[in-house]
């Protein structure tokens, strides 16, 4: 079935109706694959309706004045919702079905089936901390997925500054219920989201320093660009503000002194072990996030051997790098020398941004040698908002709009130039850009013939495990343009492979914050101040950071086997068009996938 690219209101609602009595699918004559697909978008739709963050990131004017319901009894409801899905999933006839449509099947089943897993340990899973929350999704929301180009537009946005304050109520309500059951935020990370709420509710209209604040600037601009009479744009202005300061700043008050209240209770929680049922928890976070049935003390032990195997890689580089010394050496030296960084300036960091630029689009020029698949939606490099760069990562990547009208993101943190050397450039605008994540969701997001849930869903140990894989298509393709760019890339790889060591360090062998700290200085080339960072972002996303080289492990080993396989029929480009023709998928289904290729013979993907 090919994706409808606009959805409308009453489309949605329409789907919603259908639901409360017999659903279309079931009275739907054809074969069961084509049942099967009307099921899923079913599902689909009323999910959507219920969601306006998911509607506002597709692109869709639906739900655009309105936030997500997070309170328990809407999770309940949703995890019930969820158990009646896959009723009805088992009662199509798999035998019946396309293969194309089995794997959509197991899919969803899969992904249905994690989500259960996720509400059985949502008590457990920090919904405010520095790596996600309301302080990040609300503004994002609203100054990337919330356009403005009619009245309506305008009004709802408006609406939306308002409703803040109840959301954010039923967000402390999740929090109180989480602490009374023992679960509260390590303490580093409450200052931190502090830092960014304060952020946001700092310049006009909430004091009289002579800015707007972050959100009262987005909407002017919008409005500015908007063909609207003057008369209306200065009344919404004025809405706006009341908007702010009577929904946006009194709820983002409440977080503030909810989480001001918490840090003095200084609780350290430097792993999930410390949490109720924490090993178990820890245990199931791994396997949501690396899709494999894998235990903490293998990952730990791939991960040591895989920082044994770059830093070797390292070593052998160091003549063409002009050094000699050991690799703690070659660390300080490349920490220390200017040579390797930009000046901490506007033109130091324009710079910056623009060779990333020039890099996706010297290897876009080149892509058809490592691949057919072409996003159609442009990939946009910008810095990281100055509200945000207290807490966010080194980099990251917004997928496009369905409908296309908004591009892909690439954002790069610049709140200090010491955190991006110059010879990690390369690596990352390939990982973040193309042939990475950008190449990867605006591939899915156009590919026809797939339902919508895997199209628009994803799997962080295929995305991202895709990202660190295409970092090392453009050395295939000498696009690193000197020995220590290709540093920069073994730097990078050696970033995720000492996640594995990192994270279950922390979360399963009881790791201090400071001695995973410590490890990531002794072993890495990475400041200490980056070091940091990193650390406080694996303390509160357990498992999350192991998906990357588990991923990019999981692809290297299937082009070896196929190349093993197939010897000299075996073509780069179809491999990497095989990997990304279906979409996301778990690990263990990519591995069948790419199995049935091979024993095609390596055709056409």
């Amino acid at each position: 079935m090919k994706a409808s690219l606009t959805i409308g209101r009453r489309e949605l609602i329409a789907g919603s109706l259908l639901l409360a009595a017999r659903p279309a699918w079931a009275l739907q004559a054809g074969n069961e694959s084509e049942r099967l697909y009307a099921f899923f978008e079913e599902v689909w739709q009323r999910d959507l309706a219920g969601d306006p963050a998911m509607q506002s990131g597709l692109g869709l004017r639906s739900g655009r004045d309105s936030w997500p319901d997070v309170s328990e009894a809407r999770a309940e409801q949703n995890a019930a919702r969820t158990r009646e899905d896959l009723a009805a999933l088992r009662r199509f006839d798999r035998r019946a079905l396309t293969p194309e449509a089995e794997l959509s099947y197991r899919l969803f089943e899969h992904s249905n089936e994690q989500s259960l897993t996720a509400h059985r340990w949502r008590l457990n899973r920090y919904p405010v901390c520095q790596m996600r929350g309301p302080q990040r999704s609300i503004p994002q929301t609203l100054i990337d997925n919330h356009p403005i180009a009619s009245l309506e537009d305008a009004e709802a946005y408006v609406t939306r500054l308002h409703r803040v304050k109840p959301y954010m109520a039923a967000i402390v309500e999740r929090l109180d219920a989480q602490a009374r059951h023992g679960v509260r935020p390590p303490n580093f990370s409450y200052r931190l989201v502090v830092a960014n709420s304060e952020n946001l509710v700092r310049g006009a209209p909430f004091d009289s320093s002579g800015a707007d604040s972050p959100i009262l600037a987005d909407f002017k601009a919008k409005l500015g660009r908007a063909d609207l009479p003057e008369a209306d744009k200065a009344r919404l202005t004025r809405d706006a503000e009341a908007g702010l300061t009577e929904g946006f700043g009194p709820g983002f008050r409440q977080l503030i002194d909810w989480l001001r209240a918490g840090e003095r209770s200084f609780d350290r929680n430097d792993g999930v072990w410390a949490l109720p049922e924490g090993d178990a928890y820890y245990a199931a976070a791994l396997e949501m996030e690396t899709t494999l049935a894998t235990s903490a003390a293998e990952v730990h032990r791939l991960g040591h051997q895989e920082v044994a195997r770059i830093h070797g890689a390292m070593r052998a580089l160091m003549p063409r790098l002009g050094f000699s010394g050991t690799l703690p050496e070659l660390y300080a030296y490349t920490r220390a020398d200017d040579r390797f960084y930009y000046p901490d300036t506007d033109e130091g960091r324009a710079r910056f941004l623009n060779e990333m630029r020039a890099k996706i689009d010297e290897v876009m020029a080149r892509l058809g040698e490592v691949m057919t698949r072409r996003p159609q939606a442009r990939v946009e490099v910008q810095r990281v908002p100055a509200w945000l760069e207290v807490s966010a990562a080194t980099a990251g990547y917004f997928a496009p709009s369905a409908d296309g009208s908004r591009p892909g993101l690439l954002l790069v943190n610049q709140r200090d130039m010491r955190n991006l050397p110059v010879y990690e450039l390369s690596a990352l605008a390939y990982h973040e850009g193309v042939p990475g994540h950008h190449l990867e969701r605006a591939v899915s997001r156009e590919l026809t013939g797939l339902p919508k849930f895997r199209q628009f869903g994803g799997y962080t140990a295929f995305s991202e495990g895709w990202a660190l894989y295409a970092e090392q298509l453009p050395l295939e393709m000498g696009l690193y343009s000197d020995a220590w760019q290709e540093f920069g890339q073994l730097s990078m790889e050696l970033m995720r492979a000492g996640r594995l060591v990192v994270d279950t360090g922390l979360h399963h062998l009881r790791w201090s914050r400071e001695q995973a700290i410590q490890w990531l200085d002794e072993n890495t080339p990475s400041n200490h101040a980056d070091n940091i960072t990193a650390a406080q972002r694996y303390i509160v996303t357990p498992g999350q950071a192991c998906a990357y080289e588990m991923g990019k492990l999981k692809m290297m080993e299937l082009q070896a086997r196929a190349r093993s396989r197939l010897g000299a029929r075996f073509d780069v480009r179809r491999f990497n068009d095989t990997l990304l023709g279906g979409g996301p998928v778990p690990l263990p289904i990519l591995d069948e996938i790419v199995t049935r290729w091979i024993e095609g013979g390596g055709r056409a993907a």
